[in-house]
């Protein structure tokens, strides 16, 4: 598999984390030379530090995560201080609640927000969608939204949503509706090596792995 890992960031925001997967997680980062490495906002500071300053991986965190409905003040601060603690990758959540009502205007008011900040201080930007709970009409609609709100990124799902769990038709469909100008992230978990091939060879920047690289390899 070592021809998919720099593109494979190891993802671990599931509550029951511990210190030493997350160990075992950047170790796998730093040797073996993924993608980046996506931790809890509690973490980055934490996670900076062991990591240094100049390591090439991306190390990301989440703000509004899972479901993205806080207050677009409270995302700001949430943004503010993940800088500040060593992100070099911000993944916002987008309030799918708000699609629904007729505040959706908001949400690409609160976008161009939060990716200012995040571009003022030459970091990355990634917005996740829930991808699940859209229709093919909703989702293109979000996800030229956040195209056009200046994201880096766009990503298919939180991973919090167990029910719905990896396909590759709607992951490549995902990819086909994001913009070429725009990157791609797919939650991985579930998928093959075959498949995760498939998704680089379609464009596919990123590929979101919350299971180490050791049990992937043993299914």
């Amino acid at each position: 598999m070592n021809h998919l890992f720099p593109y494979i960031e190891r993802t671990l925001l599931h509550p029951d984390v511990t210190i030493n997967e997350q160990y075992e997680a950047m170790d796998e980062v730093t040797q073996l030379g993924l993608a980046g490495l996506t931790v809890a906002p509690f973490w980055v500071k934490k996670f900076r530090r062991e990591l240094g300053d100049s390591h090439p991986a991306v190390l990301s965190t989440v703000v509004g995560y899972p479901y993205g409905y806080q207050r677009t003040e409270a995302k700001q601060t949430e943004v503010e201080w993940a800088l500040k603690d060593g992100a070099s990758e911000i993944e916002a959540v987008l309030n799918t609640s708000a699609l629904f009502s007729p505040t959706s205007v908001w949400l690409k008011i609160e976008l161009v927000k939060l990716v200012a900040l995040a571009h003022a201080e030459e970091k990355l930007f990634t917005v996740i969608l829930e991808s699940s709970l859209l229709d093919r009409e909703q989702l293109t609609s979000l996800i030229k939204l956040a195209a056009d709100a200046g994201t880096d990124f766009i990503k298919n799902r939180t991973g919090v949503d167990l029910t719905s769990g990896f396909t590759i038709d709607d992951a490549l469909t995902f990819r086909r509706i994001v913009p070429s100008s725009v990157g791609v992230k797919i939650v991985v978990d579930g998928a093959s090596e075959s498949e995760m091939e498939q998704l680089v060879a379609a464009g596919v920047e990123r590929l979101a792995l919350g299971s180490s690289l050791a049990t992937l390899s043993n299914n």
